[in-house]
């Protein structure tokens, strides 16, 4: 609206007070007006003409093994589908489909799905309602009739030459996590918007906004003024300089596009395009080392001290595949014969840690386990027939962002669980900081290595008796000593020096000697050999309290030292 002022040069203004006044409170008035204008505006593009309960029936939460995200409840051709993104469903092919059979209630679980297709390019994937909880089939027009517990109302698109703008509203409905299994209702406006090109059309493609968003509401409904479907809330980018957040929007008309095009959709998350940073290197060499098992060693159980997680979904593999993994394999075992069954388990240190266990057998099929009973956490396998060869192993955690320390262990009689493994010192293992070579004379002298001491072994409850601390399966460090039977001293001094570390050595002829503190002035443990004979050294370094990690630095040194 433009305000025209007009100003009539025919009358001279008479000079009294009031025209005075008049001069002095017209421009007020004028400014007073433009505000209520622009004020009148605002309210104009974010006002909402809908109805909030309607849109709800149609928002639907999608849960599936290992979490749950939203979706959009749509009739495509008579058939029934749920529009969400594709990392809600990644690695599933079956879900279970929540609505709100009450509005002032949580979600409901109503139907069964099953994955109809996903893009490759594009976070978008499509659900097929195959039935209700009992397998009874579900048909669009009974949903319209309100057949199944909840008034259901078709979700409306906007009309082809409709465009959605900067500054309009929106409305974000989705079930975020923040309050289980509740549906929230959250608006704003969108901050910019972005086309892209689909089959030679243009179509807009990403809308910004700030309206806010958490990540449950992945896959769920967003809506203009008038109520009409425009997007999918997909993803939240913060600003760490002004704490800002802005969230995305895949355009529903782009995403609808995607789905109609049925022959582009995959089925096989296997088939996904992936850079080689997101999948999993059989190739690579295993972070926590290797062994060649026989019989014997599987009936003895076979441990190793293992850190789970990585930055890797592996849910793309499908297969019951859950967790965030390592790129390289955790370790590799190479089965010498077949055994009629192998059983491979993860007992996580602490109660409550939540791990999962992936296995690619030597003939390249994945088997995978999350939780190995309804009483536990801790994966298990039991592969019946296990062939020989080359068995990859990773223990991945339910975050990307968790490691979790804890026990593989290998048998071919029963799954080794927490209440019947107690971790032990293991001398054939690869030593975790690797192995050294040293011969009398070596210089620098002291020969200095890095070392985080600590780990799963109770000495007080190991076969090395007289000894304490809490160190690693393995060995920190393998020794091969060339020299006289001269004097080798070894100590270890930690970067905080009111840290209390412990040591363990076996020495070339099996003896075990230990050390807590070197001295009456230091908590830093050292030992001498007075005649070192040359060999192999197999040396711990451990903490005194159990769960705890020192850093510091393990001395070699043939000179006679006072440790600090």
């Amino acid at each position: 609206m433009v305000i025209q002022v007009m100003q009539n040069h025919s009358f001279a203004p008479l000079k009294t007070k009031r025209s005075k006044v008049q001069r002095i409170m017209f421009p007020l008035m004028l400014i007073c007006a433009l505000l209520s204008l622009l004020v009148t505006g605002s309210k104009d593009a974010l006002a909402q003409d809908y109805d909030i309960d309607r849109i709800s029936r149609a928002v639907v939460q999608v849960k599936v093994e290992d979490g749950a995200g939203s979706g959009s409840l749509l009739i495509r051709n008579n058939e029934l589908l749920v529009l969400t993104n594709k990392h809600v469903m990644e690695g599933f092919q079956d879900a279970f489909i929540g609505v709100l059979s009450d509005i002032n209630s949580p979600s409901e679980l109503k139907f069964k799905a099953e994955l109809k297709g996903f893009s490759d390019d594009y976070d978008v994937a499509v659900l097929r309602i195959t039935g209700d909880l009992d397998g009874n089939p579900v048909t669009a027009e009974k949903l319209k009739q309100g057949a199944y517990g909840f008034p259901f109302a078709e979700l409306k698109l906007p009309a082809k030459e409709t465009e959605v703008r900067r500054g309009e509203h929106v409305g974000v409905f989705g079930y975020p996590g923040v309050v289980e299994d509740e549906l929230v209702y959250t608006t704003g406006i969108v901050s910019a918007v972005q086309y892209g090109e689909y089959e030679g059309r243009r179509l807009p493609l990403w809308y910004r906004t700030n309206a806010e968003i958490s990540p449950g509401n992945s896959g769920g409904t967003v809506v203009n003024s008038r109520g009409e479907f425009i997007g999918i809330p997909t993803y939240v980018a913060n600003q760490e300089v002004t704490g800002s957040r802005l969230g995305s929007l895949f355009a529903a008309e782009f995403a609808i596009a995607i789905i109609d095009d049925e022959e582009e959709l995959l089925t096989d998350w296997a088939d996904a395009t992936r850079s080689d940073d997101e999948r999993l290197d059989l190739s690579k060499e295993p972070s926590f080392g290797l062994a060649t098992l026989t019989t014997a060693d599987l009936s003895a159980i076979h441990q190793q001290e293992i850190v789970s997680g990585g930055n890797i979904n592996s849910r793309y593999l499908g297969n019951e595949c859950l967790g965030y993994v390592a790129s390289a394999p955790d370790y590799r075992v190479v089965l010498t014969e077949t055994q009629a069954e192998l059983f491979i388990s993860f007992v996580s240190r602490e109660a409550g840690d939540d791990t999962a266990l992936l296995v690619n057998m030597p003939n390249g099929e994945w088997r995978c386990n999350d939780d190995y009973s309804d009483t536990t956490l801790d994966p298990g396998l039991v592969i019946e027939n296990a062939a020989q060869g080359q068995y990859d192993i990773w223990v991945g955690s339910y975050s990307s962002e968790s490691f979790i320390t804890g026990d593989l262990a290998l048998s071919n009689t029963h799954i080794v669980a927490s209440e019947n493994l107690a971790a032990q010192l293991n001398l054939s293992g690869d030593p975790y900081s690797g192995e050294l070579y040293l011969a009398s004379g070596f210089k620098p002298d002291p020969h200095r290595i890095e070392i985080i001491a600590g780990g799963a072994v109770n000495l007080a409850s190991s076969d090395v008796s007289g000894c304490t601390g809490h160190v690693g399966i393995n060995p920190d460090i393998r020794l091969h000593w060339q020299g006289e039977a001269g004097t080798l001293q070894f100590y270890f001094l930690a970067v905080d020096g009111s840290a209390d570390s412990t040591l363990l050595i076996n020495a070339p002829n099996g003896s075990w000697h230990c050390n807590d503190d070197a001295n009456a002035d230091t908590l830093n443990p050292g030992f001498t050999f007075e005649s070192a004979e040359s060999g192999i050294y197999d040396i711990w370094v451990g903490t005194y309290r159990e769960s705890t990690w020192i850093d510091g630095k393990l001395h070699i040194t043939e000179q006679a030292v006072r440790v600090d």
